[in-house]
């Protein structure tokens, strides 16, 4: 009897412990947890077998916004996914690219270098900046290694342990709710079918002085942070010593008065990246050759539209292509079928944003199964 009783009360207690710890897990993964734009990225290049991509961008906002994966899978064939965040740090970007060898090491890499081209390092110090791209990397070698280095050490549980740091996220409910149902829904799905990309109903109409014809032929450089340009440097010789394929790609800005000294220091990255051996495109001071229409195709100073997102997408496509011999190659049925679907989509998103920009709405389109359901009539 007793011993009926003693395993009737283990029983009761693992099961009791198993639902705590499946608890815990669900608010840390679903409900306690940021989920936007970032998370769904990532989240979503982690679905991609390995080996099934052929060119991974890795930087900030100019990336995802810039560039869609679609459009040049529907064009020339390849396959691609952005590893970016919203303004992500130099200690990100190396995090991020360890990974990209960890999981895919693509035939091309296409880095884009804003994170470097900073005047100070207030980037760099801003938390939340380290973990919409941390929080959404999974737990090993790579990201233990990050917290042990990166990462004061009394704020070291909160990284193993977001619950801990964004507790009163339940102040959201019920809100959040739909975007926890959205982000459940795409994983039991797949429906990453954007891949990634994010942009803005919007002609941007600047208010200061857009100096874009004049960077055309500047020339001159301004030095780096030098804190910046040692992580700059750090990254390059890791991309040496494994041997990647790598290729800069200065993502296109409207650039005006306050901004235009990062256009001198964009200059002097080159002349460090090409040190290196590796190429250095230059979009920004180049915007002319993708057909940029600075007076069309941005929704902000720093981000292109849908119609940027396009004609970049289609010029830098060429040059994969042409250049770096990045051809269509052979995807599973299943891959094809997601591909696919996702320049299907790609196309659906472009005519729902060209329709809501004649019509003077402006709305934010970030990846999640709301977003898919209001194009889909389209």
């Amino acid at each position: 009897m007793k011993k009926h009783s003693f395993l009737s009360r283990t029983a009761k207690i693992t099961c009791l412990l198993l639902a705590v710890i499946l608890t815990l897990t669900f608010l840390q993964t679903y409900v306690l947890r940021k989920l936007d734009h970032n998370m769904t990225r990532l989240d979503g290049y982690y679905r991609q077998e390995q080996g099934e991509l052929d060119v991974v961008l890795l930087g900030a906002s100019e990336v995802y916004t810039g560039f869609s994966s679609c459009r040049a899978y529907e064009k020339y064939g390849f396959t691609s996914y952005p590893v970016a965040s919203e303004s992500l740090t130099t200690d990100g970007m190396m995090l991020a690219l360890k990974e990209i060898v960890r999981t895919q090491k693509p035939k091309l890499l296409l880095i884009e270098p804003n994170a470097y081209l900073y005047k100070e390092t207030k980037n760099e110090k801003i938390e939340a900046h380290t973990r919409k791209l941390v929080d959404n990397i999974p737990l090993g070698e790579n990201k233990i290694d990050f917290i042990d280095r990166c990462v004061d050490k009394d704020l070291q549980v909160e990284y193993y342990f977001p619950l801990i740091k964004y507790h009163d996220l339940w102040q959201e409910l019920p809100n959040s709710l739909r975007r926890t149902a959205s982000t459940i829904e795409m994983q039991l799905t797949n429906a990453y079918y954007l891949r990634g990309f994010r942009t803005n109903t919007e002609v941007f109409k600047p208010s200061d002085k857009v100096l874009n014809d004049k960077i055309v032929v500047e020339n001159r450089t301004a030095k780096l942070n030098k804190t910046l340009e040692k992580k700059l440097k750090q990254l390059l010789r890791f991309c040496k010593e494994q041997k990647l394929n790598v290729a800069f790609i200065r993502m296109p800005h409207m650039v005006y008065p306050a901004t235009y000294e990062r256009v001198k220091r964009s200059n002097k990255a080159a002349e460090i990246v090409k040190e290196f051996g590796y190429d250095y495109i230059n979009l920004e001071r180049d915007w002319r050759k993708a057909g940029i229409d600075y007076n069309k195709d941005f929704y902000n100073y720093d981000h292109l539209n849908i119609y940027g997102t396009v004609k970049l997408t289609d010029y830098l496509g060429g040059i994969v292509q042409n250049k770096y011999g990045i051809k269509r190659h052979a995807l599973s049925g299943p891959q094809k079928e997601s591909w696919d679907k996702a320049a299907k989509t790609f196309g659906k998103l472009y005519r729902y944003c060209d329709e809501q920009i004649k019509k003077g709405h402006t709305e934010s389109i970030s990846e999640d199964m709301m977003t898919l359901r209001r194009i889909e009539p389209y």
